[in-house]
């Protein structure tokens, strides 16, 4: 594969997944250039998904770790939720959520949420069991409905 394909094909994959794990757009296509270089050093052979899913992750694993920096998600008023809601930013307001996550947690509700990945790919990404995937999982939604029902009540 070309690395203009992987870049047309994947792209919006690793940036999805580094801005979720950093919370920061500037990181996450940072990420993505490295994953890009990495694509071009490596050319890896198989699944070229799962591939791209584990360097962008660790990527932003790695760099929030190295920043040891706690993610302070912005303040989520209740009082402007209703604001939020008519001008359809509900997506923002579960990003802001899924920031109180720790970077594995948010590894994990990315790639199983919004990448569609099956518990044994992304313990293969993560490097984790399937069942620790699952917990981690399972966990982590839990958190994100307490973060997210004063906000959104009975929506979820």
């Amino acid at each position: 594969m070309k690395t203009e394909d992987f870049y047309r094909r994947y792209g919006n994959m690793i940036l999805s997944i580094a801005y979720r794990i950093t919370g920061n757009n500037a990181d996450a296509w940072d990420i993505l250039q490295d994953t890009v270089l990495e694509f071009e050093k490596r050319k890896p052979e198989g699944n070229i998904k799962a591939w791209a899913g584990k360097v962008a992750t660790n990527k932003a694993i790695n760099l929030v770790k190295k920043e040891n920096r706690i993610i302070d998600p912005p303040d989520i008023e209740v009082d402007s939720v209703e604001r939020k809601l008519e001008k359809k930013e509900i997506g923002k307001i579960v990003n802001d959520a899924l920031l109180t996550l720790s970077p594995i947690e948010r590894a994990v509700v990315t790639l199983k949420k919004y990448e569609n990945m099956s518990h044994r790919e992304i313990a293969r990404v993560l490097e984790i069991t399937e069942e620790n995937s699952r917990v981690i999982l399972m966990r982590s939604l839990k958190k994100l409905k307490r973060v997210l029902e004063p906000l959104i009540g009975g929506v979820l």
